[in-house]
């Protein structure tokens, strides 16, 4: 495999770029590739939600004020209130 990818690289003009490969489980994942010293091992990647519009994530965080969040046990962890 190393010759063809030496040989690819020269006929190719190809310089060293970053290999990514998809894999085939349960799921498609995506991964990064490696070489351990003996063999080539794949690596974690950051993936991303494609359909974001259909899986409940706004497109931008809402910003709270912690002063203005209520809880339903507001007063229970009081320093006075004996709950610990």
């Amino acid at each position: 495999m190393l010759d063809i990818i030496q040989l690819s690289e020269k006929v190719l003009g190809l310089e060293d770029l970053e290999v990514e490969v998809e894999y085939q489980g349960d799921t498609i994942g995506k991964y990064g590739l490696d070489f351990n010293g003996e063999a080539f091992v794949l690596t974690k990647t950051m993936t991303d939600c494609l359909a974001k519009d259909k899986c409940g994530i706004p497109a931008q965080k809402p910003k709270l004020k912690l002063s203005e969040i209520q809880t339903s046990a507001a007063g229970c962890c009081a320093p006075n209130s004996k709950c610990c």
